[in-house]
């Protein structure tokens, strides 16, 4: 995965910078306490110069490896050019504070002193063996700081394109459950031209209202309960203009707004199941019946559906149409497991009974 040059790092600055700060006062107060013991000032130009000039090649070295050797080589995935770097830097590094050493160990005749100096000697003075040493720890610290930090962005970016993508699915089945809506509300409307044309007129405004609602409300994350159970009950007055009354019993028992108040839920979840009452639950040889009822108990919505069951309705087509496989993906990508939704069927009836926590999505349904 290709890393940006330019990802978030405050984070890491304001730690980084907080090392630094720390390691500067810890080495100003071992030198203080080290000259207390001696006739020169505890604090003094020459040593803060000093002390600055000794911290200068850990800080470039830093600076080096964390603004350009992390960034453009171990995060774009090149290993080996990256150790070759890091390698090459610590020794140009090195080669520095040992050549500044010696210059000093000429300038102030410590070779005299080393002459007269008993026992064996090391093959590599102390002070040029812990400036080798503190340039691994740099090196090793920053390092184990960037890729705590990497790893956490990896997750963060992980779940943000595990959301979009849930996102995008539930946008492009909400585009195919608007068709579907559609085509049925239509063959209604043609369906009542010839038997009764006013009352289609009526029917073609009502689909209006309809429309209207789900071109402005349902492109929302989250809409309003008592707005989805006004939609509701104009569907389920459309639907009523529809079928004789004689042979068709519609029934429906909602909250009113006063009772759905402050509730909100991702519109049109309960519009496929009632959508395939009327479908497969309607015969024109027999009477039918579509019960509709929507609750409010314990923190949770509880919606049901149940229509009559003819021995010519095909369960088959009720479990696989597109509407029932859309409203199922929705509800695992919104909900995750916690939702409900189970479907009974006898001779004479089939429901739907769906229960979803109010106020509360797993995502944001866009």
């Amino acid at each position: 995965m290709s890393m940006s040059l330019r990802r978030p790092r405050k984070l890491e600055t304001v730690i980084y910078t907080s090392i630094w700060l720390l390691i500067v006062v810890l080495c100003l107060l071992d030198v203080m306490r080290a000259r207390s013991y001696t006739e020169f000032p505890v604090v003094s130009i020459d040593l803060l110069r000093h002390l600055a000039f000794g911290l200068l090649p850990f800080l470039i070295l830093f600076c080096i490896h964390n603004s350009l050797l992390l960034p453009r080589l171990l995060f774009r995935n090149r290993y080996i050019g990256y150790l070759c770097a890091t390698v090459l830097l610590v020794a140009v590094v090195w080669g520095c504070q040992y050549f500044h050493f010696f210059r000093e160990f000429v300038q102030h005749d410590f070779p005299e002193r080393v002459m007269h100096h008993r026992g064996p000697r090391p093959l590599l003075p102390l002070p040029l063996f812990l400036d080798m040493v503190y340039d691994l720890l740099i090196i090793g610290v920053n390092l184990a700081i960037a890729l705590i930090f990497q790893r956490f962005e990896d997750r963060l970016e992980h779940e943000s394109l595990l959301k979009a993508n849930a996102e995008s699915q539930l946008a492009y089945l909400k585009v195919q459950i608007n068709p579907h809506f559609y085509m049925n509300m239509l063959n209604n409307i043609h369906g009542m031209i010839d038997i009764n044309p006013e009352k289609a007129q009526e029917m073609l405004i009502d689909m209006s209202n309809l429309m209207r609602y789900m071109l402005y409300e349902s492109s929302k994350p989250r809409i309003a309960l008592s707005a989805e159970i006004g939609f509701l009950r104009d569907y389920l007055n459309v639907m009523r203009q529809r079928f004789p009354k004689s042979k068709v019993e519609i029934s429906s028992r909602l909250p009113t707004d006063s009772e759905a108040a402050g509730v909100m839920i991702p519109p049109l979840l309960f519009l496929v199941f009632i959508e395939n009452a009327f479908k497969h639950g309607i015969s024109y040889r027999s009477e039918s019946f579509v019960s509709v009822r929507v609750d409010l108990a314990d923190g949770n919505v509880r919606f049901s559906c149940l229509n009559s069951r003819h021995p010519e309705s095909s369960d088959k087509e009720r479990q696989h149409g597109i509407g029932m496989k859309n409203i199922n993906q929705r509800l695992k990508l919104l909900y995750g497991d916690r939702y409900r939704l189970s479907a009974e069927s006898s001779e004479k009836a089939y429901s739907v009974n769906l229960i979803i926590p109010a106020n509360e999505t797993a995502y944001t349904d866009n």
